[in-house]
Order: structure tokens, then sequence, then C-alpha cells
């Protein structure tokens, strides 16, 4: 898309995500806390110190963005460390990061000792800033970690990658997290190809998505009216959705089954229930994770297949293009925040 804000100026949402990683490893509470030490020290001097107050830092936590993202990126965060851990144990080779923002797995999961490569695929300036803030902060970036910019929009990361020295059929691990939202449908279905053509058999796949009907502007999941009146605030707006019926056929048609998804209810119920079975948390309810693995070759079905999609109770059913973009009367909306991982 011409013009996105997150090609020419440090993500946002990367700020944001970062802040509430960093607010999670200052818990105390263990249903709230995920294992992401590296991202306090990423933060403004003032802001880590902000951090440390309890009740400053639930007042932040609040003000971060819409309802239940700060448990969203928690169980995000705990959701997909979980699947790092288990890829490492299971024989990847490789690691790809696509949208990696502030993300520090390879420093925290010591990839380096494991002889596993990673590579981080991101827009330059997120990037740039990234690595910026590991120097000032003294952080020694990995041997095995290779940085490779994109502009997701107007380059392949195929190309990207293979320039890059990418393993090609290597088994890998791949993480998309935060990402599918922000881009168009062409780009999201480029993406799900390059993954099939570079990966190898048994390599998997975890993203998170954006449900389509938050971008028809139709339904009421917790935090929906505070993420659609966020809109664009930031130029990162949400471009592309799927309905949870739609997942499986979508990545079955790129070689990808599904082992695992999780909408926001299952996620509550993994990460934010005490022994007595009690709610602890609300859980933002407008995305979804999905786990995959790469199972063979597979065949890139004709763009024009469609499925039926139920639009609410009462309303008549229309057809949607797997995959394909949707409109409403509002823009997709935006998670934007402060600029948080500056110095």
């Amino acid at each position: 898309m011409e013009g996105r804000r997150v090609e020419t100026s440090q993500s946002r949402t990367a700020d944001m995500t970062c802040g509430c990683r960093a607010a999670s490893w200052m818990e105390k509470r263990p249903a709230f806390k995920s294992g992401d030490w590296v991202a306090p020290l990423l933060l403004p001097r003032k802001m880590q110190f902000l951090f440390r107050v309890r009740p400053v830092r639930r007042l932040l936590t609040r003000l971060l963005g819409p309802e239940g993202i700060y448990e969203w990126v928690i169980a995000r965060t705990r959701y997909i460390d979980g699947i790092f851990e288990g890829a490492l144990s299971n024989g990847v080779t490789q690691v790809l990061i696509i949208g990696a923002g502030f993300d520090s797995r390879a420093v925290r999961f010591k990839t380096a000792e494991r002889s596993v490569r990673v590579f981080e695929l991101d827009a330059a300036p997120t990037q740039q800033a990234k690595l910026r803030q590991y120097r000032a902060r003294g952080i020694a970036v990995p041997a095995n970690v290779t940085f490779v910019a994109i502009n997701f929009d107007k380059e392949t990361i195929e190309e990207r990658l293979r320039a890059g020295g990418f393993a090609v059929g290597a088994k890998t691990l791949v993480i998309a997290e935060g990402v599918f939202q922000y881009i168009t449908p062409d780009a999201a279905h480029a993406t799900l190809k390059a993954v099939k053509n570079l990966v190898g058999r048994g390599s998997w796949l975890v993203f998170d998505y954006a449900h389509a009907s938050v971008l028809r502007g139709e339904g009421d999941a917790y935090g929906q009216k505070r993420m659609i009146s966020g809109t664009m605030r930031f130029g990162e707006s949400w471009q592309f959705g799927l309905e949870k019926e739609e997942v499986k056929p979508l990545l079955s048609r790129y070689a990808l089954k599904v082992k695992d998804l999780k909408d926001p209810p299952a996620l509550q119920r993994q990460y934010f229930v005490d022994q007595g079975g009690k709610a602890l948390a609300r859980i933002n309810g407008t995305q979804s994770i999905v786990f995959a693995e790469k199972t063979g070759k597979g065949v890139i079905a004709a763009r024009s297949v469609t499925k039926a999609s139920t639009r609410s109770e009462g309303r008549p059913r229309r057809s949607l293009k797997i995959g394909a973009p949707t409109r409403s009367r509002r823009s997709g909306p935006s998670r934007g925040g402060r600029n948080l991982a500056t110095s």
C-alpha cells in the first residue's frame, strides 16, 4: 500500500507490543508474567522506571491499546514462546521471523548455542530502531542472526531471503506475529506461497490473524469498538482478515496442515484461569492464533475458490473469497501506541 507509515517510520504496533511485553516481564501476578526480559531494556530509561511502579504499570497497560490487548499480547507471546522452544527441540535448523519488530527470541532462547540460524524480516525503519536499541543497551546480537530489510507490499519474501542466504528446503520454524492483519490480501497470499516454496516438509508456521467480521465492522467482540475507533491513527490499518472456517482450506492450498487454532476464549482458558477455574482476565476478542505444519508440496488452488460465510443470525449469507479483503463503512482497525521503544 503506497505511503504506509510502517514503511517510512518505526512501527507504533511494534512499540506497543514491546511495551506490553516489558510490563509483563515486571509482573508479580503469575498468570500475567511472560519471559521477555529483553523488552524492558528496549524502553526509554524513564519508561523502565515507571513500569517498575505497580500502580503506574497497571495504568500504562490500560493505555497501551484497546480493552484486552495487554492480555492478548501476553497470551500470544507465551503461546509462540512455547512453539519456539518446541521447534528447537524438534530438529529445526533455522527460524524465520516475518515482521520481527522488537522480537527478542533469538537472544532469549540462546539460538546461537543451538546451531540454529535466525532470519529476521521487517521494514527497514523498525529494524534499524531495534538495532540502535540493542547497541545502546549493550545487548549483543547473536552471530547466527541475519537481518533482512523488506517492503512487504513491494518486494517478495522469496527474493529477499534467497539473497540473504536462507537455506531453501530446510526444516524451519516460521513466525508471523502481528503481520497478516497489516498487509494486503495479495501480500498475505504471497507470504504463504513463499513459506510453501522455501521451507521443507515438517516445518512449522505460527501466525495470528484478524477476524474478518471486525474488518467489516460487524459483531461486538471485546475491545472491538476501541480497535475500530483507532483506525488509521498511525497509518497501520488492518487490511486482511479471515473467518475461522476459512483457515484450514486456505492453508491446505499452501501445503500446510493446521495443528492448533486458538481463539480468544481458548487462550483465556489456557493462560488466565486460576486453579479453581476462575477467569483472571479477559483477552481482546478481535484476533486468533494458528499453528500449522508443512506436509508436502501442495497445489495452489485458483484464487476464485469461494466459501459461504455467515454474517450473523437473521442476516443473509454472502459468498466470501477465502482470505479475500473485506470491506465495511469503516477502515480496518490499527493498533497504535506511544513511541515506546526509542531512546
